[in-house]
This record gives structure tokens, C-alpha cells and sequence, in this order.
């Protein structure tokens, strides 16, 4: 689960920064930024992509999420059994 929400953060964290390079306020509304740049690369409907921009803490949620998946690595790595003896015990 972690590393599906993992990818989730990262996701919005790329849909964030096209709507970060391309926003300029009283120039631009964010619909048009959806329909011009993001919809093409990142299809999803506009109130799916605004829940995306007000994500609240966004660097941390994913830096949080980056410490379970590598905790759950860890733990993964550490049962891995390195050879049929190992079955076996001491």
C-alpha cells in the first residue's frame, strides 16, 4: 500500500508543478491550465484535478510515504531467505 500511495503523491506532486510553471494569477484560471496542460499528459476530470492542487502538505506526505516504503523494504529484505539451508535453521 505504501508504494501505491508513493506513486499517488508523486503524481499529484508532477500535476502540481505543470500547474505551478503555468499559473499566473490574473492572467490565468486554473481550468485553463487543466484543459491547455494538464488533461493532455494527465487525463482526469477537473474536480479530481482541483482535490489534486489543494492537497494540503504535499512535500511532506510524500517524504512520510518514502519512509514506510523503505521501512517495508527493509523488513522485506531482512526475511528473505538466502538459500535452501537457511530453510533449515542452525
Amino acid at each position: 500500500m505504501a508504494r501505491n500511495r508513493l506513486n499517488h503523491l508523486l503524481y499529484c506532486k508532477k500535476v502540481c508543478d505543470i500547474v505551478k510553471e503555468h499559473y499566473e494569477p490574473d492572467w490565468t484560471t486554473y481550468a485553463a491550465v487543466w484543459r491547455r496542460f494538464v488533461n493532455p499528459v494527465y487525463p482526469m476530470s477537473y474536480p479530481t484535478f482541483i482535490k489534486i492542487i489543494n492537497m494540503p502538505n504535499l512535500d511532506g506526505q510524500i517524504q512520510e510515504a518514502q519512509r514506510m516504503a523503505e521501512a517495508k523494504r527493509r523488513a522485506s529484505a531482512a526475511n528473505v531467505v538466502r538459500n535452501q539451508l537457511d530453510l533449515f535453521g542452525d
